[in-house]
């Protein structure tokens, strides 16, 4: 079976957290603000993120991001990553502490 491509036109528009939150620009923020209020100018210049489970799959599909469509395995990694690295601060810190005679 061939590699499945990446949707280009999808690739422009949305981005995957690493948690598989897809985020995407609001829409009507491009031009015609002189009309709109400040606060919902302001609130059109932030990014907003898919509510619907079932359209973010979808996109994370049409993507082709598979390490993020695994929250639970990219927390334990990190998690794991983390623990490795406050040891290894652990040891430093007493190497450094210890008196060298």
């Amino acid at each position: 079976m061939p590699k499945l491509k990446t949707h280009k036109g999808t690739k422009k528009r949305f981005t995957v957290s690493a948690t598989g939150k897809v985020s995407h620009k609001r829409c009507g923020s491009s031009h015609l603000m002189s009309h709109k209020s400040g606060k919902q100018v302001r609130r059109l210049r932030k990014k907003s993120i898919l509510s619907i489970s079932a359209e973010a799959h979808r996109l994370r599909r049409a993507l082709d991001t598979r390490e993020s469509s695994q929250p639970d395995a990219i927390k334990s990694a990190r998690l794991q990553f983390l623990a490795e690295r406050k040891a290894e601060r652990a040891a430093a810190a007493a190497a450094a502490a210890a008196p060298t005679a």
